[in-house]
């Protein structure tokens, strides 16, 4: 796996020059408390960003373990697919059980002689 090489946006400067253009747009001073409220806000978010990097651990700790695992499962898969292939290639091993007719004759009479000791004995 690759690391992607785009940087990601610059969200601060962004900000920044949105407030900028609405600050001009609406003709706000620098010292008027609308101002002083979207700096109270970025503060606060700056503080909850910071808690919640702290608290998330980022993706970037856990990529070396997903490509172990990803390279695992190709592993899995080439080796699953190679004993399955195999195995297609085995002729059945497991044969029909036949019972031969001396050995069926033998069953019967070996049952009937032990009903007949069997009722002598309830007698």
């Amino acid at each position: 796996m690759s690391k992607p090489t785009t940087q990601p946006p610059d969200f601060d400067e962004e900000f920044t020059k949105a407030v900028a253009e609405w600050r001009d747009k609406h003709r706000l001073r620098e010292d008027d408390a609308v101002i002083l409220l979207v700096e109270l806000f970025r503060i606060h978010q700056q503080h909850w960003d910071q808690i919640r990097r702290r608290e998330i651990p980022s993706f970037e700790q856990f990529r070396a373990d997903i490509t172990k695992l990803v390279g695992a499962a190709q592993t899995f898969q080439q080796q699953s697919s190679a004993l399955l292939e195999l195995l297609r290639s085995q002729p059945p091993a497991h044969r029909a059980a036949k019972i031969t007719r001396a050995a069926a004759i033998f069953a019967a009479l070996a049952t009937l002689l032990a009903g007949y000791l069997i009722g002598r004995a309830w007698k």
